[in-house]
């Protein structure tokens, strides 16, 4: 079984570049044994590396259904990133960000 994280955007950035100073970011992963920790956090690391300004938390799916975190943030699903395809869907991710004038993307 491949593992995955799913990476949401929220907050500013997302509805009005104009006034953006951050970027909210959420990675939400479906497990939460060791190795589904380990690519949420590997996925934090490269994110946080490549835009500039980015506030990334980080719940598991049973954090998020119990906060309903997505549903009231507002956020939107950027896509995937998938153990087996890590650095193809880190780099799948940029044209998300790519409407986002205050990005340093590194990918």
């Amino acid at each position: 079984m491949t593992r995955s994280v799913t990476v949401y955007g929220f907050g500013s950035a997302f509805g009005d570049t104009k006034t953006a100073i951050d970027v909210d970011l959420l990675i939400v992963h479906h497990v939460t044994d060791s190795s589904s920790c380990q690519l949420a956090i590997a996925g934090k690391r490269r994110l946080a590396e490549s835009v500039a300004n980015a506030h990334i938390t980080m719940l598991s799916n049973v954090e998020e259904a119990h906060f309903q975190f997505i549903k009231t943030a507002r956020a939107v699903s950027l896509g995937a990133i998938r153990e087996a395809r890590f650095d193809g869907d880190l780099a799948a991710l940029k044209p998300a960000f790519s409407q986002l004038s205050a990005l340093r993307l590194a990918f």
